[in-house]
């Protein structure tokens, strides 16, 4: 690139957020004590009730259209957990459009719904005296069921028609003189249903009793606020292809504040603060490079916040909450215009999700806390004991719809094929179908395991106190075994995977094993009977216990090239893959799981079937074999307490030499 050519950057996020303005944070001004003293003391007199506003506290220049600003919202209506992680699932109550509302005016014999949460005069406040063109009442249930409580919110989406020959003076996205001719906008508003008696006939103590049981029974996610509304006024902006790389300066809000989206009363939110801070910034960009925009702007966003002043301060918390959602707005904008969705197709093949989050709170509440606040290590308790948890929960799940699925795997280690499957001659059974009374055992006892390089050892101390007889081995101790106690068994020892083999263990674990984890389908292939495997790998080793050498070329990233090396190995093994994308905090999150041998084809099926049975145990005997031939012989790595003791040794031979 030469010296005068501009350089090419992508739109930036560039928000502008102002929260002083809010009622809840000014504070009133005090009178002189003294004067307090010798004024005699007054009854104290009821202060009328002041009417909640919107205020306007964010904005924001965007590149994606109107369109996709309500792509967005359509999605956020049922992918509220994605936008609010505490959120389980969502529930809709009730879902209305306009040409609902219309059929049903038409038509007045229509299924009872149930009525609006608010009453005339507080929609006419939320919505400003417009009307929505769809309504959505919906049901937020939180993970942690047991803490904190199952919400309603009522959602709003407005668009707002631009007059025929509009005001050019007028550019707000929304203006209480409505005659000035507001300019095309659209904007949604999220409303917490507060529930309260409506039977009191003094107004001013609806609404104290409202505002007390917004601020004592609004969940601690959702902030305190009587209503959120975002909005988007189209705007595209005509500028020269390359120029100055100004619209994504803060001071060019200013523009934003003069002529784009304004706040209450058509009042701008005040910048001056934000203008004085970048006017050095601007004075040292005279001599920047010009730089070439990709995406230009096309309109603006804007958060407001709908409050009367008595909800109590807007906090920090609070604050940062408005600040992520309002990027994620932006971030879904983008990222929908470029066509990008994070892909789920993996996510809850094995585990339902209800089922795994269910499991998961509650063990979070069990083992958490404990391990956090005691964690010896030196490594982030909030990290690993998260992590080792989340895992711990997505594995009992597993377990419990193994043991309920009868006539699938048995508990005892044996896999069997479904009774469909074997009458169709679709698989074979490496053991005989189980009988009723096996059934019943089966659902009782527990799967028993081993987990190879388990590390800190907190999975099979938490999976030995949820009732799963296993084993956690690793290298080395830590220090934090000492703590389990006796029921947690763990043992120290190096592991020479070509040797090993287990007898009556259901599954064979390998989370971030390391050098051990290409050999996890191999052990588990090798012990008696079949056993179940699981692997979660991390970093890249080979059957030799050497780094694993990449092929040139890995155009989906090393991570997902590493996963296919593992895949052939399980290949190779025989099994059955199944992978699973996991819910745990780490970028390392996809479990490669082997639960049953692949299924012959119908015409290898005839009457002996154990001999074809045999045949192919041989042969798949042999590639595992031949495989592992091929890979080396392993060497197994020192651990670090040994290679310590190892370099003390070597210092004193130095200085006796």
């Amino acid at each position: 690139m030469g010296a005068d050519e501009p350089a090419a950057v992508e739109f930036v996020y560039d928000a502008a957020f102002t929260f002083d303005n809010l009622p809840n944070n000014q504070t009133p001004p005090q009178s002189d004590p003294q004067q307090q003293q010798q004024q005699p003391e007054q009854p104290q007199q009821q202060q009328p009730q002041k009417q909640p506003r919107w205020y306007r506290t964010a904005c924001a220049p965007v590149p994606f259209s109107e369109d996709v600003f309500w792509q967005v919202l359509e999605r956020w209506i049922l992918e509220a957990p994605s936008v609010i992680p505490p959120i389980s699932k969502v529930e809709i109550v009730q879902d209305t459009s306009l040409q609902a509302q219309e059929t049903a005016a038409e038509t007045p014999c229509q299924p009872h719904s149930p009525p609006s949460p608010y009453t005339p005069e507080r929609e006419d406040l939320l919505l400003n005296g417009h009307k929505p063109f769809k309504s959505v009442r919906r049901r937020l249930v939180p993970k942690r069921a047991e803490k904190d409580p199952v919400m309603e919110e009522q959602l709003y989406y407005c668009r707002i028609q631009a007059p025929e020959e509009p005001d050019p003076t007028a550019r707000t996205l929304e203006v209480a003189d409505e005659e000035s001719g507001p300019a095309a906008s659209s904007y949604a508003v999220f409303a917490p249903i507060i529930v309260h008696s409506l039977t009191l006939e003094d107004n001013s103590q609806k609404e104290r009793d409202e505002i007390q049981i917004m601020t004592e029974t609004l969940p601690f996610y959702y902030p305190k606020v009587r209503g959120l509304r975002y909005g988007y006024r189209s705007d595209p902006e005509e500028a020269p292809e390359d120029h100055d790389d100004d619209h994504h300066d803060p001071s060019c809000h200013d523009a934003a504040v003069q002529g784009k989206p304004l706040g209450e009363e058509g009042e701008p939110f005040e910048h001056a603060d934000l203008r004085d801070a970048t006017m050095d910034q601007k004075k040292k960009k005279v001599r920047a490079k010009k730089v070439k925009v990709m995406s230009k702007r096309t309109g603006w966003i804007t958060l407001d916040l709908f409050l009367a002043g008595d909800e109590g301060e807007f906090t920090s918390k609070m604050q940062y909450a408005c600040k992520e959602l309002f990027k994620k707005l932006y971030k879904w904008g983008v990222n929908t215009t470029k066509g990008f969705t994070k892909s789920r197709a993996q996510h809850d093949v094995l585990v339902p999700k209800e089922l795994y989050l269910k499991t998961y709170a509650r063990m979070k509440d069990k083992y958490a806390q404990k391990w956090v606040q005691s964690w010896p290590e030196k490594t982030d308790p909030r990290k690993f004991v998260f992590e080792d948890i989340a895992i711990a929960a997505w594995l009992v799940a597993l377990w419990e719809l193994e043991r309920t699925n009868s006539g699938s795997t048995t508990a005892t280690g044996s896999v069997t094929v479904s009774a469909a499957a074997t009458e169709e001659g679709q698989g074979w059974a490496l053991s005989e179908r189980p009988t009723e009374p096996e059934k019943e055992s089966m659902a009782v006892k527990k799967q028993t395991f081993v987990d190879l390089g388990c590390g800190n050892g907190l999975l099979t101390h938490i999976l030995n106190e949820e009732g799963h007889q296993g084993t956690g081995i690793d290298i080395a101790a830590r220090k934090v075994w000492d703590i389990y106690g006796d029921s947690t068994k763990l043992e120290a020892q190096t592991v020479i995977p070509n040797e090993t083999v287990f007898e009556n263990v259901d599954w064979v674990i390998g989370n971030h094993a390391d050098e051990l984890a290409p050999w996890i389908p191999i052990i588990a292939s090798r012990s008696k009977p079949l056993t179940r495997f699981v692997v979660i790998p991390c970093c890249f080793f080979d059957l030799s216990g050497s780094r694993y050498q990449f092929p040139k070329g890995a155009p989906e990233g090393k991570y997902k090239a590493y996963q296919d090396y593992i895949c052939s190995v399980i290949n190779t093994c025989g099994y059955e893959l199944e992978v699973e994308i996991l819910r745990i905090p780490s970028t390392k999150n996809v479990a490669l799981v082997g639960r049953s041998l692949k299924k012959r084809k119908r015409e290898d099926v005839d009457d002996d079937e154990e001999e074809k049975k045999d045949v192919e145990l041989s042969r798949r005997k042999k590639s595992v074999d031949e495989l592992v031939l091929r890979s080396g012989l392993f060497v197994a790595r020192i651990s670090d307490r040994d290679k310590q003791i190892l370099q003390k040794t070597k210092q004193e031979e130095r200085q006796k030499n």
